[in-house]
């Protein structure tokens, strides 16, 4: 990656009984991104480990370029948190949890109460100060998912200054054709997806996607593999029943499934969007399709996109750029979904195969 070279090792490699008491590893990669950990704390080794794995990356041997990464997530349980900006925040990301972010002249701080994440996104680096109780396990015995959601927006945040811009979507592809499903969460995206993949299409994600421009178009990467599933949605699918499927890591209400495990071969790592799709659910007895206007479709990919959330103008527009180009290479349609889409299985592959005819595969 260009920006490799400039990124800056902020802490001492770890000792010997550091890494024995940790057991696990420093280096990740994701769509040939370098994903560097670093922890004070084994426990928050572990969820930093968790959280990677669930949006796609996977452990590596760092060889001889052991200082070298794209981004690095440095999390210190013994720090002591920063103190916040006088001002305001720029902007309160998520309201149940009160994160918030400012954003000051090359730098960026998320702050939640007692914790704290100073990021710089021109070095690549995330350097977080977690209180000890976000490690603690929960009453049902799971682990508290507060650092891993906090530390992956982090790694959202850095990942978008060096050009990959994250879409709240789920990516699917059939035939050649790539096609995002955006919408807000509860719009049917899962379910959609879930019909899709049963009926032969490949799938990415069934929530997030990174966009990235490649060779004049915009190629959507896949930023988290398994589905997470409202056990309700997952009664109408009978071939989901047969697995022990964990809580999901971000919604311990849904399932994770492993999609792969029930349809294999089905995965695909990215695609080439030419088809964009936002659904909706209503209460009508059959789902239909219908154009979308194209300022309609620049504010939800605006909106799904966390685009406000961009460090500083340059990178903004670069954001938007991305998104315009998205638009202009696929043709945008509005999905009403019915009560068909689970009573017949195969209602949102049928009403979409005919959009994908009406538009010409990548690299044609």
């Amino acid at each position: 990656m260009g920006t490799a070279g400039r990124r800056e090792d902020r802490r001492a490699a770890p000792t010997l009984l550091t890494v024995l008491q940790v057991h696990m590893p420093e280096h990740y990669r994701l769509h040939g991104l370098r994903i560097r950990v670093l922890s004070d704390h084994p426990t928050a080794r572990r969820a930093l480990h968790r959280a990677l794995l669930f949006k796609g990356a996977r452990p590596e041997d760092a060889g001889r370029d052991s200082a070298s990464a794209d981004a690095t997530l440095d999390v210190s349980v013994n720090r002591p948190p920063a103190a916040p900006p006088r001002d305001d925040p720029d902007v309160e990301i998520n309201q149940s949890v009160r994160v918030c972010l400012w954003k000051t002249a090359g730098t960026m701080i998320l702050r939640h109460e007692d914790t704290t994440v100073e990021l710089d996104p021109e070095a690549g680096v995330a350097e977080a100060a977690v209180a000890s109780h976000h490690l603690a396990v929960n009453a049902d015995g799971g682990r508290n998912s507060f650092l891993g959601y906090v530390m992956i927006l982090s790694l959202t945040l850095l990942l978008r200054a060096d050009g990959w811009f994250p879409l709240h979507a789920a990516g699917l592809r059939h035939r050649g054709h790539g096609v995002l499903l955006t919408a807000k969460s509860g719009s049917g995206k899962s379910t959609a997806a879930l019909s899709l993949v049963r009926n032969g299409w490949e799938y990415l994600s069934d929530d997030t996607v990174l966009l990235r421009p490649e060779g004049g178009r915009i190629t959507a990467y896949s930023f988290r593999r398994a589905f997470c599933v409202d056990p309700g949605t997952a009664a109408h699918f009978p071939e989901l029943a047969d697995g022990d499927w964990p809580p999901a890591l971000s919604n311990p209400q849904k399932w994770q499934i492993h999609l792969e495990e029930v349809y294999p071969g089905t995965s695909a790592p990215s695609c080439t969007p030419t088809v964009i799709v936002l659904p909706d659910l209503v209460d009508a007895r059959e789902s239909h399709v219908e154009p979308a206007a194209t300022k309609a479709v620049l504010e939800q990919l605006i909106s799904e996109g966390a685009f406000f959330l961009a460090p500083d103008s340059d990178v903004a527009d670069r954001h938007l750029a991305v998104l315009r180009r998205l638009i202009d290479q696929s043709q945008a349609y509005r999905l009403h979904a019915g009560r068909d889409v689970l009573e017949a299985p195969r209602t949102i592959h049928t009403l979409l195969v005919p959009l994908l005819e009406d538009t010409s595969p990548p690299g044609t």
